[in-house]
């Protein structure tokens, strides 16, 4: 992700959680990946969407920076699927100590335009945001 001027800084001992670009709408769709690692068109379930990306629950997560295609249809997008060229900011594959929640990857849009962003951020409003977890002690 690129800090750009209007971007805040993050702070090293942030938790990226708080400091998002976008609200994370809670959603639960369908949606296809197409990588590298498989020939065939694979489904998965978005549980999250933000103009800027998507969380999916995967057993199977790829690597941070693996490129993907994803195909998906938003609410309200007037039925027209969204698919975009994009990669793994973010993987939980609960080997690390520090994973938590479900197992799946964050998806960073790569070349979504300025318009179809728009349009995603008007197709995502109104719909509630994706409540944070809470952290045991």
């Amino acid at each position: 992700m690129n800090d750009g001027p209007d971007q805040p800084l993050m702070d090293s001992d942030a938790d990226p959680a708080d400091s998002r670009r976008a609200l994370r709408r809670d959603l639960g769709m369908r949606c296809e990946v197409v990588s590298h690692y498989c020939e065939e068109v694979v489904e998965h379930r978005v549980t999250d969407v933000s103009p800027f990306g998507v969380w999916i629950d995967t057993s199977f997560p790829l690597h941070p920076g693996a490129e993907v295609v994803l195909s998906l249809q938003p609410p309200r997008f007037d039925g027209a699927e969204l698919t975009v060229f994009a990669k793994v900011a973010r993987a939980v594959t609960g080997r690390r100590r520090s994973d938590r929640g479900p197992l799946g990857m964050g998806i960073e849009f790569g070349d979504l335009t300025a318009a179809e962003q728009l349009r995603l951020e008007r197709a995502l409003a109104g719909i509630p945001p994706k409540v944070p977890r809470r952290q045991a002690n």
